[in-house]
């Protein structure tokens, strides 16, 4: 069996002898922006300005589901290589930051978050069996962070 290029964790792929392509290691897809909270929201009323803080030292992590904890960190390695560069498996806020918001007066109610920017996506992992068949053998979500401090509001 020979050795053919590097898959996105860093680690060999096998050539099929029946001319199969090599096996794709972990893949990442459905990648989608979300927000991540890091303290509660603050509610407030129609017309009214309301502020929020998000304190030095709060931390965000990311979650990765449907695997064991031996493979946290190839997943991690390979999603920031397929997905973005930027991503981390942790990020904590080294000063405070703070915004203020005045709720629309068409709004009755209106919520400030403070917290991280984070990149959710479906990984698997597979190989190719005999007839060059794709077989999933491990397949879950993870969530990581990538930005801190981000602001938004919701009605």
């Amino acid at each position: 069996m020979g050795v053919t290029g590097v898959s996105g964790t860093a680690m060999a792929s096998t050539v099929h002898p029946d001319g199969c392509p090599p096996d794709p290691g972990y893949s990442f897809s459905a990648v989608t922006h979300t927000y991540h909270d890091m303290v509660s929201s603050v509610e407030g009323t129609s017309d009214e300005t309301i502020g929020i803080a998000l304190t030095s030292g709060k931390t965000v992590t990311g979650t990765i589901t449907g695997t064991v904890t031996t493979e946290e960190s190839a997943i991690f390695a390979s999603a920031k290589e397929s997905v973005s560069a930027s991503l981390a498996k942790a990020i904590t806020t080294s000063v405070t930051y703070s915004a203020t918001w005045k709720v629309p007066s068409n709004t009755a109610v209106g919520y400030l978050h403070a917290g991280a920017d984070e990149k959710r996506m479906h990984w698997e992992y597979g190989s190719t069996g005999g007839n060059c068949v794709y077989h999933i053998s491990r397949q879950g979500t993870a969530t990581f962070p990538y930005h801190v401090p981000t602001f938004w509001h919701t009605s």
